[in-house]
């Protein structure tokens, strides 16, 4: 997530103190609206995870109906053994890419530009004396 260029740093070094100090309420407005837009993404996910086990569970019921309904020395009994483990397969898959959509979103890159420029700004004003040193 560390981004590569520096040139916001070069830009906001070349500010006046009162300048930078006028940036952090925006800044944290900014950090604000990404903590409330990871919220929703969150939610959207559950349901995401939710609809997935709906499905798995629906087609578990439907499965195991047709193993029922097949006779032990039936040869469809392989295919339906198949596809059984091919459905079991594209949940997986689900699961995963739903897993990786969780920590792989530009809204958590918003919020870490947002944090990284905060803390930047705070440590330049310390830096300036116009902030205590802890």
């Amino acid at each position: 997530m560390a981004e590569t260029h520096d040139h916001w740093q070069v830009a906001y070094a070349a500010l006046d103190s009162s300048t930078l100090l006028a940036l952090l309420p925006v800044l944290q407005a900014g950090r604000e609206k990404a903590m409330e837009m990871l919220k929703i993404e969150l939610r959207h996910h559950e349901q995401m995870e939710g609809a997935d086990v709906h499905t798995a569970e629906l087609w578990g019921e439907a499965l195991v109906a047709f193993d029922a309904r097949i006779a032990a020395d039936d040869p469809s009994r392989e295919k339906l053994a198949d596809l059984r483990d091919k459905v079991q397969q594209m949940l997986g898959e689900q699961a995963g890419r739903t897993k990786q959509a969780k920590s792989e979103t530009r809204v958590h890159e918003y919020l870490w530009a947002h944090q990284q420029r905060e803390i930047w700004i705070k440590e330049e004003l310390t830096r300036r004396g116009l902030l205590p040193t802890f």
